[in-house]
C-alpha cells in the first residue's frame, strides 16, 4: 500500500496538465512523425521531475495545505516527511539524469524545470508564495518549458514553436490566477503574499480573462482550430465568472482549459485518452478509500 500511496501522493491528476500540453505540442511541431524514442525519453523526464515537484511542494504547504483543506498525505501521517524528501530527491535526479543522458538540449530543458521547481517552494525564493513569482514560475515551467522539451532540438526552433510558446504561457497564466482564488485564506494566515492576497476576484478574473483573450490571437498563428476553440470557449466562462462570481464555475473555469487540453490531447493519441479515464477511476476509488472523499471532480 506504501508504494501506491507514493504514487497518488505525486498528484497524478495534477500531471495531467504536464502531459496534455506535451503531447499537443509534440503533434503540433511534429504532424508526420511517430512518438519515438527521443519523445518517450523526454515525456518519462518531464514526469518524474514534476513529481518530484509535487512532493517538495507538499512538504513546504503542510500548514496552508491543513488550513485549506488539501491533501492529507503528510498531515494524516500516510507519508512522513523524510519519506517524502526522499521521494523528491530520487526522481528528481533520475528524471535529470535520465534527460542528460539523452542531450545537451533536453538535459537544460529538464534541469531547469527543476531548479525552478524547487526555487518554487524552497525558501529563501519560496516563488509560489509571491504574487508575481507564483504566476511567473507556472507560465514558464507549463507554458514555456514543456513546449521546449516537447520541441526535441534546437535545430526545429522557428515561428511555429514560438507561436505555440506564447498560446500556452497565456493560457497556463489564466488558468493559475483562478486556481489561487479558493486558497485566499490559507495564504493571508501563513503570510503568503499571493496575487489572491492583494486582489478580490474580480480583478484576478479579468487579467485572466485578458491573458485568454490574448492567446485567441496567438491560437490563429499555430493554425490550430482546436487551440481556438480552447481559448474562446474558456475566454466566455472567465466573462461568465467575472459577472457572477460564482465559487463553483470559477472552480470549473480554472479546470476547463484542463479538461479540453486533455481531450485533444486524446484525440492525437487515442491511447492517452484511455490511460485518463482508468487514472481517474483508480483515483476515485483510492481517495474513497483513503480519504473518505470524492476526487477528482469538476466542482
Amino acid at each position: 500500500m506504501k508504494a501506491i500511496d507514493f504514487i497518488f501522493a505525486a498528484r497524478p491528476m495534477l500531471l495531467l496538465p504536464v502531459w496534455s500540453i506535451y503531447l499537443i505540442c509534440v503533434k503540433l511541431m511534429h504532424p508526420d512523425d511517430l512518438f519515438g524514442k527521443d519523445e518517450l525519453i523526454s515525456f518519462i523526464s518531464l514526469t518524474l521531475v514534476f513529481a518530484g515537484t509535487y512532493y517538495i511542494n507538499q512538504l513546504y504547504d503542510y500548514k496552508s495545505d491543513l488550513i485549506n483543506k488539501k491533501l492529507g498525505f503528510l498531515q494524516k501521517g500516510i507519508i512522513t516527511g523524510r519519506e517524502m524528501s526522499y521521494a523528491y530527491i530520487g526522481l528528481s535526479l533520475f528524471g535529470v539524469i535520465l534527460a542528460n543522458i539523452s542531450g545537451r538540449y533536453l538535459g537544460s530543458t529538464i534541469s531547469l524545470i527543476f531548479l525552478l521547481g524547487y526555487l518554487y517552494s524552497a525558501p529563501p525564493a519560496r516563488l509560489k508564495d509571491r504574487a508575481m513569482g507564483g504566476l511567473l514560475a507556472n507560465i514558464i515551467a507549463y507554458g514555456v518549458l514543456i513546449p521546449a522539451a516537447a520541441a526535441v532540438d534546437i535545430e526545429v526552433w522557428g515561428e511555429l514553436i514560438n507561436s505555440i510558446i506564447i498560446y500556452f504561457a497565456l493560457i497556463v497564466g489564466a488558468g493559475y490566477l483562478l486556481t489561487i482564488i479558493p486558497d485566499r485564506e490559507g495564504d493571508k494566515r501563513t503570510g503568503k503574499t499571493t496575487i489572491a492576497a492583494y486582489l478580490s476576484d474580480r480583478p484576478i478574473i479579468m487579467i485572466g480573462l485578458l491573458l485568454l483573450l490574448l492567446s485567441i490571437c496567438f491560437s490563429y498563428m499555430t493554425g490550430s482550430q482546436s487551440l481556438i476553440l480552447i481559448s474562446s470557449v474558456s475566454a466566455g466562462l472567465f466573462f461568465i465568472a467575472f459577472i457572477t462570481i460564482s465559487e463553483k464555475l470559477i472552480l470549473f473555469s480554472c479546470k476547463f482549459p484542463i479538461l479540453m487540453t486533455s481531450l485533444l490531447a486524446g484525440y492525437f493519441y487515442p491511447i492517452y485518452l484511455i490511460f485518463i479515464v482508468v487514472l481517474i477511476v483508480l483515483t476515485r476509488l483510492y481517495y474513497k478509500k483513503r480519504f473518505g472523499m470524492v476526487y477528482p471532480k469538476v466542482n
